[in-house]
């Protein structure tokens, strides 16, 4: 049970249940506490469990927030004895919950730089709770060797092949979270470099750890403690077991969920891939994210508190991860490796994603800032296929870029960058900001992923704000697209279907992305250009299509349609051949 207590000077002491991982605090009613005194701001602080602890996090209040007398900056965390100030009042916290226990404090033999022992005192967390029973089916696979202690240890219970110890996972866990504790700069979540001198003052805390949990009879006889000592400082200072299986070329894709064996798949040549389950895997949900957000980090998309972390990572991967806390239990990560890194259409055309007509056919759109829609379904990598139409912007063109993290088109000089994902030391609405920037001129607006924060925006790009729109949103097909872009932008129902017939008429071409027609991972299956009859009525006429010929290939056809738009750009003086759109026999 956690609880914020409330003392009001000159009042009464109330308490609130912290129930769920944030607790805001403010004047506003749409708060978890409501604290209705002028010096209180509309939305002052939130509480938020991180890593094991619960951080007070000032939302650029006006009073400002204290912790102990001391104003915060930067998110800190909180125990049972502090005091938060936030106007006239004091907050505390209390309860049985180990995010608030006060550190112990222990003694530990530490070998210095100079290669000389000595004895340093290190904050040590609260001990975790004991482990769940282990389920059933494991049971089974490792036998009962006859004791009852509920410790599953690799001394007293050998684990079948790939299943390693819950027990040793406790005392990882344990040396992780008492290193971070103490070497906070380790965090990547901090922004900080780390530095020789810090690596290896962290490795010398964990011998030190390791050590007097032998002394105490904590490290059982059998258990490998050079092994443990690499896997500790692996998730601690790097990428765990991920680096291993990110530089193994056979490897194409990557999956990790929680502490659970790690699955991958390999290229199996012309026997096709092949799955496999190897026996590496991480210790847990902590060391995983430690890992997630070093490499977001690195890469340039990490945004502080995210929990949706996507972006191209280390050996040609791509990594999509989500964090906890979260609808699923536990971290999970998937890496897919990419054949080429496709800065453009053409290195697309390569790999059978569409054809060389079709790319052709959208380089002049983007050429001439024409109106492009982007759909695609939940299985393609999305981000793939926009970086390599963005590619194909123009330099001189004025850019908007607005993806969740704020870096697509990273290294293209002059384009503004905007990041969707909020940040609570953000002062101006995103809404504000777009519109600023609307207002000094824009030749294309790119959305990537669009969500309902920039929708609207998009709206206007498309009735005329912005010379031309590179838009991306997931969907199943075209009539699907406009209609889920149409409903972001508006919570009126009844006018979704006026959106869409005003979408039809702006939409210059739209893209279908999807699986394959033959099981490729990613293929354009339709560009289709979206018209509206006299009635009012929506068609969706398909220029070119994928099609699996009666050899199990993939061919891309024209219909016969030219879309409208191509007249347009010649008298820009951009010349799109019309032969392109010639179906076959005709």
């Amino acid at each position: 049970m956690l609880r914020i207590v409330v003392h009001e000077k000159g009042g009464r002491t109330q308490r609130f249940n912290f129930e769920g991982d944030h607790f805001s605090v403010g004047r506003e009613e749409d708060n978890d506490l409501v604290l209705d005194r002028v010096n209180v701001s509309k939305h002052h602080l939130r509480f938020r469990r991180h890593g094991g602890a619960v951080e007070v996090v000032d939302l650029g209040s006006t009073n400002g927030t204290y912790v102990n007398g001391r104003k915060v900056g930067e998110p800190r965390g909180v125990r049972r004895s502090d005091r938060i100030y936030v106007g006239d009042y004091i907050l505390m916290l209390e309860g049985d919950d180990d995010a608030i226990a006060p550190l112990e404090r222990a003694e530990v033999v530490v070998t210095g730089s100079d290669g000389r022992p000595a004895t340093r005192a290190v904050a040590m967390p609260p001990h975790p709770v004991a482990a769940e029973p282990l389920p059933p089916h494991i049971q089974r696979m490792v036998g009962d060797g006859g004791d009852d202690s509920g410790l599953f240890t690799s001394a007293r219970r050998m684990p079948a092949p790939g299943l390693q110890s819950s027990y040793i996972d406790r005392i990882t866990n344990r040396v992780l979270q008492t290193v971070l504790v103490n070497l906070q700069g380790l965090d990547p979540s901090l922004g900080r470099d780390v530095g020789e001198a810090e690596r290896e003052e962290a490795v010398a805390l964990v011998d030190g750890l390791l050590g007097q949990m032998r002394q105490a009879g904590e490290l059982e006889e059998g258990v490998d403690a050079d092994a443990l000592r690499g896997s500790i400082v692996r998730e601690l200072l790097e990428i765990g077991p991920l680096a291993e299986l990110m530089k193994d070329p056979q490897v194409q894709e990557i999956e990790v969920v929680g502490n659970a064996p790690i699955r991958v798949v390999r290229d199996g040549g012309t026997a096709g891939a092949q799955i496999e389950l190897v026996d590496r895997r991480f210790s847990g949900d902590r060391a995983l994210t430690l890992a997630v957000q070093r490499l977001a980090r690195k890469w340039s998309f990490y945004s502080e508190g995210a929990q949706i972390l996507e972006g191209k990572v280390d050996d040609g991967f791509t990594m999509y991860a989500l964090l906890p806390p979260s609808q699923v239990r536990s971290a999970v990560v998937h890496l897919r490796r990419n054949r080429t890194d496709a800065n453009n259409l053409n290195a697309l055309c390569d790999e059978g994603v569409l054809s060389p007509d079709m790319a052709e056919l959208l380089q002049a759109a983007i050429r001439g800032c024409r109106r492009i829609l982007i759909v695609a379904s939940g299985a393609t990598n999305l981000d793939r296929f926009m970086g390599a139409v963005v590619g194909e912007i123009p330099e001189e063109l004025r850019v908007l870029a607005i993806s969740d993290t704020g870096t697509m088109g990273a290294g293209r000089s002059g384009w503004v960058q905007v990041r969707r994902i909020g940040d609570v030391a953000d002062t101006v609405a995103l809404s504000d900001a777009l519109g600023v920037v609307l207002r000094g001129g824009v030749d294309v607006l790119v959305s990537q992923r669009c969500r309902h924060e920039d929708a609207a925006t998009v709206m206007d790009a498309f009735a005329g704000a912005t010379r031309g729109a590179i838009v991306s949103l997931w969907g199943i097909d075209s009539a699907h697209g406009l209609w889920r872009l149409a409903g972001l932008s508006t919570v009126a129902a009844g006018a979704i279907s006026a959106l869409m017939t005003s979408l039809a008429r702006s939409v210059d071409v739209l893209v279908r992305l999807s699986v394959g027609v033959s099981g490729e991972p990613m293929q354009v299956v339709e560009v289709i250009e979206p018209r509206v009859r006299d009635g009012g009525e929506l068609d969706h006429l398909p220029v070119f299509r994928a099609v699996r010929t009666e050899n199990g290939t993939t061919e891309f056809r024209p219909t016969g349609t030219v879309p409208s738009f191509v007249r347009k750009l010649a008298e820009a003086g951009i010349a799109v051949p019309t032969r392109m759109f010639k179906a076959a026999g005709t």
